[in-house]
């Protein structure tokens, strides 16, 4: 397969054709790759004195460089982002989760009769929960609450819609002309 010397390309097999190598971030001789270390240098990897880098394209997306319009800036082999993410409080904007309701409490504004809350309902001084003395039915009381930290600190998931591939690089070829 014909390629250009640093072209990368995606490619749907399982195998990388020859004069090409996968994008996985190995390192490469220099010596037996002299075309493609002048083209790459260090900027993937490497000692550049005997040893450069190839792209890592392992399960990530490519970009372009530079900044677009209202977009991040991107250099040349900057590697960035990340699949997924556990928010905290500190990611989440301060907020509350108010409920409301009523809570029925069996009491009776008899006086108790027992010391014993075993099998009793509450009781009270005269009056205490209505204000009939000899009131006996259960009391609706309007009680308002919030909800407290919840959630479990799973990951969120942040990978786009794929299809998985294999970006492969042309290790020899024709070498690029500049314009």
């Amino acid at each position: 397969m014909d390629g250009t010397i640093g072209e990368i390309r995606l490619f749907a097999a399982d195998f990388a054709p020859r004069n090409w190598q996968y994008c996985n971030g190995i390192l490469l001789a220099i010596r037996s790759n002299v075309a493609l270390f002048s083209l790459f240098g260090t900027t993937y990897g490497g000692d550049g004195v005997t040893t450069f880098g190839i792209p890592n394209l392992a399960g990530r997306s490519a970009v372009g460089v530079g900044q677009g319009p209202g977009l991040s800036y991107y250099q040349l082999g900057e590697t960035t982002g990340t699949n997924s993410v556990t928010l905290t409080l500190q990611n989440l904007p301060a907020h509350t989760h108010s409920i409301s309701g009523n809570v029925v409490v069996p009491a009776y504004s008899d006086e108790g009769d027992s010391g014993t809350p075993a099998n009793n309902v509450l009781a009270s001084k005269a009056s205490m929960y209505s204000n009939q003395s000899s009131d006996s039915t259960t009391k609706a009381i309007p009680l308002a609450m919030q909800i407290g930290t919840s959630g479990g600190g799973n990951a969120l998931t942040f990978v786009q819609p794929s299809l998985g591939m294999n970006y492969i690089v042309c290790l020899l070829g024709i070498f690029p002309q500049r314009s």
